[in-house]
């Protein structure tokens, strides 16, 4: 056995005994992740080159452009959802309407399914990533690859399942090369998310990773600055964040939680950033429980 091999059994063996639980799995690295890569010792991610946009749309529009696109009116997609009485249905028609509105055709992507989002209309706890990946894409259900089984581990170890809370990102197709959403293309699909919050109305956001985390809390800050403390959603007004004044008073006051993106964890797979996530779910499970 390597050295490094050893180092990382022994990491795995230290966390256990900090946390009280392992939500990765012991001994190895997981599947198709190199001893190096389970170190942290991985490349960033490479600038994605664009690819090809929707077959029958026309060429997007540059980042000045898109900037100057409108998002759909949350007030329109409210007055939609409050016609309808049942959750999951007004979820159902909040998801029809994005299909037809298709804000994606509007910027570089190319997927093969829509991902909208998947778990209980009336979740008490609510998880935000960024964007689905490769398998999510194949399958139209969000968080599957391997971050996805990670965060299935996670839940399991707060004392929840998968079909108890609800699983959604900011953007609802594949970015090509799996690119880290724009601001302008999250601002473009945010009234949709906005809504599945509004619908759903949990006692817990958890956002995974910054994109998330800087479009629901209205701020640029680094993660090291926003994890392991509580935030308000929405955030205020001043913050400049995606609810105008007029639009505050529609939506519930959430917690929100911020914590690194599972996928950061399997690229920087180390006891100390396992441990960093750990504590930030389980402040969640001391602010849920008893709900």
């Amino acid at each position: 056995m390597s050295p490094d091999a050893r180092q990382l059994i022994a990491q795995h063996a230290r966390t256990t005994q900090l946390l009280g639980v392992d939500f990765l799995p012991l001994g190895t690295a997981p599947q198709g992740l190199s001893t190096q890569q389970a170190a942290g010792e991985i490349e960033p991610k490479s600038t994605p080159q664009p690819s090809n946009p929707l077959p029958d749309a026309a060429t997007p529009p540059d980042a000045g452009e898109l900037n100057r696109m409108a998002a759909v009116p949350l007030a329109e997609l409210r007055a939609q959802s409050d016609a309808i009485s049942d959750a999951q249905a007004r979820l159902d028609a909040l998801r029809a309407r994005y299909e037809q509105d298709a804000p994606h055709q509007h910027f570089n992507t190319s997927f093969t399914n829509i991902v909208f989002g998947e778990g209980a209309a009336d979740a008490d706890l609510m998880f935000v990533g960024e964007a689905p990946g490769e398998q999510e894409d194949q399958t139209g259900r969000p968080f599957v690859g391997r971050a996805g089984q990670l965060l299935e581990k996670m839940i399991v170890a707060m004392g929840y399942s998968r079909e108890s809370v609800y699983i959604c990102n900011v953007l609802k197709t594949r970015p090509p090369n799996n690119a880290t959403p724009t601001s302008e293309e999250a601002r473009l699909c945010a009234p949709y998310l906005l809504e599945q919050i509004r619908i759903i109305e949990p006692k817990v956001i958890v956002t995974l990773g910054l994109p998330a985390s800087h479009l629901l809390l209205g701020t640029t800050s680094p993660m090291r600055s926003l994890r392991g403390r509580w935030h308000a959603f929405p955030p205020p007004s001043s913050s400049g964040g995606i609810i105008s004044d007029q639009d505050l008073d529609a939506y519930p006051s959430i917690e929100v939680m911020a914590t690194y993106h599972p996928a950061y964890l399997l690229r920087s797979y180390t006891e100390e950033n396992r441990r960093k996530v750990w504590s930030d779910l389980q402040m969640v499970m001391e602010k849920l429980k008893g709900v």
